[in-house]
């Protein structure tokens, strides 16, 4: 019986492979479960497992897990995903009510892992830098696409460019830190400009996700929007 169950699965994983040819990887959410999965990809249990050995032995679902699926089913999953009629800013201040900070010592925040699991490389632990994981996960779950980046100065080139003269609360602002030449940076959800520093709501501000200071108008890169 062994060897002809293991003969099915091998059946079942290179027709799986042969009729889906071409796949993507997505990342799990908090809230996943099998039956989610199977809805959002439309595939069974054992087409999904056919597709991705590693789950074989798994019961609960965890946020961050990395799941191939055919290409086909990533734009329905991603549909799926969003918020009807959320904008990216609206998502972020459902998050900013959660209270989504850092764990420390050797784990980690699941919520943190999950933002990192938009963005290109998948989930990471919270301690890797996250502000442009939390606002590509936060403009994807609006239904916009993102950049796929854990960078904050990718945001640089995103969307359009909005001149100081029309910026609004919600847009999406990208500082540079250390220099305005080197790679490092931040970005986050202008909160307010009519201070004498900019209110920024965004993630690894400080540890955790709020609305702060971080850095002065003079270090603004772009505001984009």
């Amino acid at each position: 019986m062994a060897k002809n169950s293991s003969s099915t699965q091998s059946n079942l994983a290179s027709a799986t492979r042969k009729s889906l040819f071409l796949t993507r990887t997505v990342y799990t959410l908090p809230t996943d479960t099998w039956q989610s999965l199977q809805y959002d990809t439309s595939l069974s249990k054992d087409e999904l497992i056919a597709l991705n050995p590693h789950l074989a032995d798994v019961e609960i679902i965890e946020a961050g897990i990395p799941v191939d699926i055919p290409a086909a089913s990533k734009a329905k999953m991603f549909s799926a995903r969003t918020i009807a009629g959320m904008t990216a800013f609206e998502v972020a201040k459902v998050e900013l009510a959660i209270g989504v900070k850092e764990v420390p010592g050797r784990r980690n925040n699941s919520r943190i892992v999950m933002y990192h699991s938009s963005t290109a490389g998948g989930a990471a632990p919270d301690e890797v830098a996250w502000c442009s994981s939390f606002v590509n996960w936060c403009v994807e779950r609006s239904g916009q696409v993102g950049t796929n980046s854990k960078s904050a100065r990718s945001w640089k080139s995103w969307g359009s460019r909005v001149s100081e003269a029309n910026w609004r609360q919600g847009d999406i602002v990208v500082f540079w830190r250390d220099s305005p030449t080197s790679s490092n940076g931040h970005v986050g959800f202008l909160y307010s400009f009519d201070g004498p520093r900019p209110l920024v709501l965004g993630g690894n501000q400080g540890d955790k996700l709020c609305v702060d200071d971080p850095y002065p108008y003079s270090q603004i890169l772009s505001v984009r929007r």
